[in-house]
């Protein structure tokens, strides 16, 4: 996965290994996935797992079963699947909880679900072996990187088609680059994670198979990122063209579309979404991949998301059997593995998640254009950029609380969004517990006081308090919300929580934002590649959430009041995007992590081990920790139901 993805708040965009798509940008967390259900990590599982076949909790460690092979199947140049030969049919039925996917856009989506349930229709140029982490061919049948570190070339399987019957050719890859990526249609954040210094690749067509990728410098993650789904230029291009293109690419493919209307290349496509109830994926006839013998793929003949309100619900339907795989609560697992044998399900243990859920304050100072009115109140605002405050926050937050009543021991408080075993994570971040006489310190320096009441009060007089909005559906995030609001108080901070719509949050604090504080998630990057972070680490990215900017007509984001620390972190990221060597790769993202840690933008909380539940039935699969974005699914098109 590249980037990271607001998780189904929807960051990241989150490349789905199991998807067949290589994406850049992160995502929005849902309510059910911040419990222990996100993102990618690379390390092995606990040792107090089991990996043998009779256990009820496994390691995800399975072994490579070699790489792909190109065949050649009625003239057209097919990847031929890797692991045994399945049963075709049947269905797979997977979960959502506490939301509804937004949109079914791939270039689009700004949130894990709906990026999830697209990625399934397009296919990318390029995925990720989740066994090595190379980077390894899709659509693209061949990939060379020239020694000038600046050129790229791909190569098309010859015989791809579109849904309706077209040719995928290297047209459709060059417009989806120079005009939906480059022109930030749908969410620009694609186009922060591909970008080196302000620009994008060039993108020419050689011939209907082959394109050249040309960087404006050498950029070391692009290669991680060129396996961005491709949209079919027939399609989309006549649409664009209109007038008010950005906004109807923005409407193409919605969850109020025709099934009919989707033109795909991946291995399933839309047959029927019913809002808060279920999303209908049927396989597809077009698919890049044969079987060993040959035979299109996938073997699934459907794969259903029943959509539930709250994670609860999800526990009992997969108790019930009514849910085949399903991401589960460290809370649940010990009691789940008495039931394992009787329910025919195993729990995988994936490692450390990759997502991050923490507090963050709106700290946009500027006023709405359309009311000419602060979208903050200058009085919170004037506190919310006081760094002393947010660290006086973070001191006073009972992290250990999390981990030890809500994960029951399964997890680690954090302090940065980087997975505590990336090669890229910052060591010498100090870890602290909570310590209210370190956080009232904090706050006199910044001239706070407490009247005869005990209540916070600033050096104006005012009373400190907030609002406090989360997504509704989740009980995490109803535990943590309770709990930071009886942390505050000791603080004599009043907090006003409030869970929410995930898409009403999304909204505010993407778009309209008009908000206070926020208890939020975001999915994972790839975690052998920091870049992936820069959509919501830069300044000018479209998941900058602490103080987004809004895209002007063009989808372009100017910055014109960039704080200091924001400005170094923006230096830093275009170095170490043009930065090969791995030491010095790693000083570069050790600073930016320290910035981010002194400066507070997000109060990072706690992360939790990834646990899946997966029935018995399921055949050929083989989970590795580095799919843990798709539960394991990552070889898909060759998982069979029994």
């Amino acid at each position: 996965m590249s980037g990271r993805l607001i998780n189904s708040f929807k960051t990241v965009m989150a490349l789905s290994l199991a998807l067949g798509s290589m994406a850049g940008c992160a995502s929005i967390d849902a309510p059910g996935k911040s419990t222990g259900s996100t993102t990618t990590t690379t390390t092995t599982t606990s040792t107090t797992t089991s990996s043998t076949s009779d256990s009820p909790i496994q390691k995800c460690d399975s072994q490579s079963p070699g790489p792909y092979k190109t065949v050649t199947v009625n003239g057209a140049e097919m990847r031929q699947g890797r692991y045994q030969v399945g049963k075709p049919g049947g269905k797979l039925v997977r979960s959502i909880v506490a939301s509804n996917p937004a949109t079914f856009n791939y270039w689009a989506a700004a949130d894990t679900s709906s990026r999830e349930m697209a990625s399934l229709m397009y296919a990318g140029l390029l995925d990720i072996d989740p066994y090595t982490g190379e980077v390894t061919p899709a659509l693209a049948e061949s990939f060379t990187v020239d020694p000038d570190g600046l050129t790229y070339t791909t190569k098309l399987r010859k015989g791809l088609k579109w849904s309706d019957g077209k040719p995928i050719t290297a047209g459709d890859v060059a417009y989806t680059w120079n005009t939906i990526i480059k022109g930030g249609y749908g969410n620009s954040s694609l186009r922060d994670v591909t970008t080196v210094e302000g620009k994008s690749p060039v993108v020419t067509v050689v011939d209907e198979l082959t394109n050249k990728f040309v960087t404006p410098v050498p950029f070391a993650p692009f290669v991680r990122v060129m396996g961005l789904p491709i949209a079919p230029k027939h399609i989309v291009e006549p649409v664009i063209n209109k007038k008010d293109g950005r906004k109807l690419f923005s409407n193409l493919w919605t969850t109020e579309s025709k099934p009919e209307s989707f033109v795909t290349s991946g291995m399933f496509t839309l047959e029927s979404y019913v809002p808060s109830q279920r999303i209908v994926f049927k396989r597809a006839s077009n698919y890049y991949t044969v079987s060993p013998e040959g035979k299109p793929l996938p073997y699934l003949e459907r794969i259903t998301y029943l959509i539930v309100p709250e994670v609860n619900t999800n526990l009992l339907k997969f108790k019930g059997k009514e849910i085949d795989i399903t991401p589960v609560r460290c809370r649940d697992a010990g009691d789940l593995v008495t039931m394992s044998k009787e329910g025919n399900f195993k729990l995988y243990d994936f490692g450390p998640s990759q997502g991050s859920t923490f507090i963050m304050f709106n700290m946009n100072q500027r006023k709405n254009p359309k009311t000419g009115k602060p979208y903050v109140d200058p009085i919170k605002s004037a506190w919310f950029n006081d760094v002393n405050f947010r660290q006086a926050i973070s001191h006073g937050v009972d992290r250990q609380s999390i981990v030890s009543n809500y994960f029951k021991g399964l997890g680690d408080p954090t302090f940065s969004a980087q997975v505590s075993t990336s090669p890229f994570y910052n060591s010498d971040l100090k870890a602290y517990g909570r310590d209210v006489t370190v956080a009232k310190d904090l706050l006199k320096k910044s001239g706070f006081s407490w009247d005869k009441d005990g209540s916070l009060i600033d050096k104006a007089g005012h009373k400190v308090e907030f609002d406090l909005l989360t997504s509704a559906g989740g009980t995490y995030y109803e535990f943590v919300g309770t709990n930071f609001t009886k942390d505050m108080k000791e603080l004599g901070i009043k907090v006003n929580f409030a869970p929410i719509d995930f898409n009403l949050l999304s909204g505010k604090i993407n778009s309209s934002l008009d908000w206070q504080a926020a208890l939020f998630s975001l999915s994972g990057g790839d975690p052998l590649e920091p870049n992936d972070s820069a959509n919501v680490y830069k300044s000018d990215s479209r998941l900058h959430l602490f103080d987004q900017r809004l895209p002007d007509e063009k989808g372009e984001i100017k910055v014109s009041d960039a704080r200091p620390w924001e400005k170094q972190i923006d230096q830093l990221l275009d170095k170490g995007a043009i930065t090969f060597d791995k030491a010095e790769r790693k000083k570069i993202y050790n600073e930016v992590q320290q910035i981010f840690y002194d400066q507070m933008p997000f109060i990072y909380l706690a992360s939790p081990r990834t646990i899946v539940g997966a029935r018995n039935t399921i055949q050929n699969y083989v989970p590795t920790p580095m799919s843990q974005p798709a539960a394991g699914l990552h070889n898909l098109e060759e998982i069979w139901v029994q």
